[in-house]
């Protein structure tokens, strides 16, 4: 009986370590929110050192005629954890889908409109502010085919040219609020 009882015992406590363990996360780029994007990130762990994320982020707006910084964009990947899932320093792939129409920001006298697509690397940290709440920065860059209009602001509308190229661009900044589930 005193068996049954410390394997019982033994199991509650294991099970209570697996319950406990977090494995979904939310995040939004505070970066992001300071330029006017929209964003979220949904993850969860894929094993103990291995995670899936998928942050979305939007912008409608058009701060004048002819200023904007409007696009969407979808970013899935996989980061892989120096200590474990959530927890320390980690190296991240992912790629990069997105729309954009941006235009005469910082002194810029064009408008560029088109869409992208890419593969990226990152790496980032995190530091655990609670049980539920992480902070977390992260740099990333990688190479995106572009193809995009750019036109002339001055009455935008007016076609300078159109390109389709590759470029090895920045491709993540970010400072995250992190909840954990």
């Amino acid at each position: 009986m005193k068996k049954k009882k410390n394997l019982l015992l033994a199991l509650l406590c294991c099970a209570g370590v697996t319950v406990s363990a977090q494995s979904y996360s939310l995040r939004t780029n505070v970066l992001g929110l300071a330029t006017t994007n929209l964003n979220v990130e949904a993850s969860m762990t894929l094993s103990r050192k291995w995670s899936f994320h998928l942050p979305v982020q939007y912008n409608p707006f058009k701060f004048s005629k002819n200023r904007q910084f409007r696009n969407f964009y979808v970013a899935p990947g996989v980061r892989y954890w120096l200590l474990q899932s959530y927890i320390g320093g980690f190296v991240g792939v992912y790629g990069t889908a997105g729309t954009y129409s941006v235009g005469n920001l910082f002194g810029s006298k064009y408008r560029y409109e088109g869409e992208s697509y890419g593969v990226s690397i990152s790496i980032g940290r995190a530091y655990q502010l609670s049980k539920s709440w992480n902070f977390e920065w992260e740099i990333g860059a990688g190479a995106l085919w572009m193809d995009y209009d750019k036109y002339l602001c001055k009455r935008c509308g007016d076609l300078v040219s159109r390109k389709h190229e590759w470029a090895f661009l920045p491709t993540r900044a970010a400072l995250n609020f992190v909840y954990l589930f």
